[in-house]
């Protein structure tokens, strides 16, 4: 197993951890300004992080305090998904002859739409008690959603003095 250590080592040195960081937030936070903007002129429930605690709090698990009032879980959770969503993306511009560009940054946002409507119907049907939203309204906000994401995670990626670790 040396030589699996060896390709790790490599790996990880070769990985863009600011540039990453970087996508991850101006992504996450411009998605999330996006929803919460739209949550307010349609009068609808499209927040990212309300929804995440909705569903935890939901939960039929005892230990689970239905009076926790955090919201903690639910911004960890939403942040943990764009910090992963970044890494891909940077895995696609390391890997391939993409470059970091706009248009690049709209055709994975849309891929990522696809892929968090996947999540979010999966997550809402297992659901025991999810909340009462219009969906198929929310999944077309989340696809727009995904767009915003993947222009402004190209962005932070692009920030001067986000260079490779």
């Amino acid at each position: 197993m040396p030589f699996a250590d060896i390709q790790v080592s490599a790996n990880i040195k070769a990985m863009n951890i600011p540039r990453i960081l970087s996508a991850a937030a101006a992504g996450t936070t411009m998605m999330t300004l996006f929803s919460y903007l739209t949550s307010e002129a349609r009068q609808k429930q499209f927040r990212e992080p309300v929804l995440l605690n909705s569903l935890i709090k939901r939960l039929p698990v005892k230990s689970i305090s239905r009076h926790n009032k955090s919201t903690a879980p639910g911004w960890l959770l939403h942040y943990a998904v764009g910090l992963m969503f970044s890494f891909a993306y940077d895995r696609v511009w390391q890997k391939t002859s993409a470059d970091a560009t706009i248009a690049n940054g709209l055709l994975l946002g849309s891929i990522s739409g696809v892929a968090g409507v996947a999540v979010w119907k999966k997550t809402f049907d297992m659901h025991p008690n999810p909340p009462k939203i219009p969906f198929q309204k929310y999944y077309l906000h989340l696809l727009a959603a995904h767009l915003v994401f993947g222009v402004f995670a190209t962005l932070g990626y692009r920030l001067p003095g986000t260079k490779k670790i």
